[in-house]
């Protein structure tokens, strides 16, 4: 993995309770595919969303983010889930993962890594024989806009390119989803938009920091005292996570989900 540990100079960022649309809408579609296990491991954890989600559905888990960050969003989770959940701060290539799990995630992380292949093997080596990884990736070269340079990704997917990849790495069963439309493609000038306002300032960072700095962290931390929060609930995406399920097997979204067994 191309990339250094990234340490937040600015110390921890808070934790949103405005929920990104996009991320509800891919968090409907990934918990409909992904089956119920014993143990899982997330690679690009983030400030633990899904983690949480996960240890609903799973026993015990482990969390790996490259930035310092997630000791806080760990802090922030309630005691039932600290207790059942491990996390590690660092580079994945470096961290000391024991593996055996049953359920590999690694949600908007691939197209941020030079040797994408290199990395779903090593994903697939911490899986036990038949288990499952689950993906999700930025789609379609068509859709490039500023906002994937700074957010530093290198590509966007075609979905021959992707389940090829996932071949190579020893994947089968290999089942590949256009989620969210069309409610992520009206949230493409916005995004677009707000991508906008930020490209000056991280014109000058390096690709480790545009990685660390992406997510929804280019999102307003106003959000979260503002109204909007209020709408972006699970709950209330449910409908439109399920209108979205007719348009899954097209490519109209500019985002896949992705799930697959281990070979």
């Amino acid at each position: 993995m191309a990339a250094t540990r990234y340490n937040n100079a600015d110390g921890p960022r808070r934790s949103l309770r405005y929920l990104p649309p996009r991320y509800l809408l891919r968090r409907y579609e990934l918990l409909r595919m992904i089956p119920v296990g014993h143990t899982f491991c997330e690679v690009g954890a983030g400030d633990l969303m899904f983690s949480r989600d996960l240890l609903d559905r799973f026993d015990h888990g482990t969390a790996v983010e490259m930035s310092d960050d997630i000791a806080a969003s760990f802090a922030q989770l309630p005691a039932s889930y600290r207790e059942r959940l491990n996390v590690r701060a660092g580079v994945f290539d470096e961290v000391d993962i024991d593996g055996g799990f049953d359920c590999v995630v690694s949600c908007e992380v691939l197209e941020h890594i030079a040797d994408d292949v290199g990395f779903l093997t090593r994903l697939r080596a911490l899986l036990v024989p038949g288990g499952t990884i689950a993906l999700s990736v930025p789609s379609r070269m068509k859709y490039w806009t500023v906002h994937d340079e700074i957010v530093g990704h290198l590509r966007r997917y075609e979905r021959a390119q992707l389940h090829d990849r996932l071949v190579a790495a020893g994947f089968t069963d290999i089942d590949i989803r256009s989620y969210g439309f069309p409610w992520v493609n009206l949230l493409r000038l916005p995004r677009l938009i707000l991508a906008r306002r930020h490209a000056a300032e991280r014109a000058s960072w390096d690709q480790n920091r545009r990685t660390a700095e992406s997510n929804h962290r280019q999102i307003p931390e106003s959000l979260s005292t503002s109204p909007l929060r209020f709408l972006t609930r699970p709950e209330l995406f449910v409908p439109l996570g399920a209108i979205s399920r007719f348009f899954n097997r097209f490519d109209l979204s500019d985002g896949y989900v992705v799930i697959a067994r281990r070979r």
